[in-house]
């Protein structure tokens, strides 16, 4: 057996067999653990919701600024640009 090495747990590594709970528990009950996972989900989901919302708005308005065109209601404006429909 020369030249073998063999891996080892450390001795302060080693805890009893009912210490070991499963990884991701927590001591709260899972009812409300679930709540609060939910809130912070559907939070978190409003608020990208909000910020992308205002961002399309945003650059709804630059593109109708640009080029004087409605691309929510595929209509042209009266401006700079004059607009003829092309069918393929």
């Amino acid at each position: 057996m020369e030249g073998s090495t063999r891996d080892s747990t450390p001795c302060d590594l080693i805890r009893r067999s009912d210490t070991i709970g499963t990884p991701g528990s927590s001591t709260r009950p899972a009812s409300n653990q679930m709540s609060w996972n939910m809130m912070q989900q559907i939070q978190t989901s409003l608020e990208i919701e909000v910020f992308f919302a205002f961002a399309q708005r945003e650059q709804q308005r630059l593109f109708i600024e640009k080029y004087n065109f409605d691309v929510v209601n595929d209509l042209p404006f009266p401006g700079r640009y004059e607009w003829v429909s092309v069918h393929p």
